[in-house]
């Protein structure tokens, strides 16, 4: 007969570690790196440039042939 008893003082092992996965990554984006911007503010910004960039062009209209 095997004894449980170490598995049942590891249950919730796994939620202490995404927890501090998650957490770690959060800080990681949210840390200014240049210019006082995080990497959340720099990816936003490169995401609204590209979106305004890709509206002008579906607003030129077509090439006639």
């Amino acid at each position: 007969m095997r004894n449980f008893t170490v598995f049942n003082n590891q249950s919730g092992q796994a939620s202490i570690e995404y927890i501090v996965v998650c957490s770690a990554l959060v800080a990681a984006l949210l840390t200014p790196i240049q210019n006082n911007q995080n990497v959340m503010d720099i990816c936003l910004e490169s995401l609204k440039d590209w979106y305004t960039a890709f509206a002008y062009s579906k607003s030129l209209p077509t090439l006639p042939n």
